[in-house]
């Protein structure tokens, strides 16, 4: 009787242990809140990819390209700034230096770091300090959205506040610095 009731207590504490939450361990990512390396990637619940594809020299500097199904940007990092070329010229795409409520023009967007730290739960877990940049063209109705990065991952949350608008894509799955992380 006693190995029986051994046997069911550990069965029991087997299937226990399997309905706890299972959260995906994001220990070992440094602080870079976009994370360039070539092979890394973002997929999102909703929106498409972006995938860290390759490199590129643009006026003998070196930008990684992050390609996504409707478009590609290149990118670097300069200084804290997440710089992008674009037909040509640059601008400041993300700014990690930039004081709370700062704006700056990126292509035809005005850019507005709107905080510092947003807390996002993802994968079970509390991911403290995201930035939040709001991008909207004042000229034009209906094209504004936002984009959170988190640090040691990089794109974390996106939304549309236009005529797309429809809630908050988060991040389901990314790879950095060849790690796969299921969230």
């Amino acid at each position: 009787m006693k190995k029986l009731l051994g046997i069911c207590g550990f069965i029991g504490a087997f299937f226990l242990s399997a309905c706890k939450e299972n959260k995906v361990s994001l220990e070992g990512l440094d602080n870079a809140y976009l994370p360039l390396q070539v092979g890394n990637y973002w997929k999102m619940d909703k929106t498409a990819s972006r995938t860290v594809t390759e490199t590129k020299v643009f006026d003998q500097k070196n930008y990684y390209a992050i390609t996504t199904s409707y478009d590609t940007s290149y990118v670097r990092n300069e200084n804290d700034k997440i710089v992008e070329y674009y037909k040509g010229k640059t601008s400041v795409r993300f700014d990690l230096t930039a004081n709370v409520n700062a704006t700056w023009q990126y292509r035809d967007y005005k850019v507005t770091l709107t905080s510092k730290t947003e807390t996002i739960t993802i994968g079970g877990q509390k991911i403290k300090n995201c930035y939040r940049f709001y991008f909207d063209i004042p000229a034009l109705a209906d094209e504004e959205y936002a984009i959170w990065l988190a640090p040691g991952i990089g794109f974390i949350q996106y939304e549309c506040l236009g005529m797309c608008a429809g809630g908050k894509d988060k991040l389901k799955e990314m790879k950095i610095d060849g790690k796969v992380y299921v969230l």
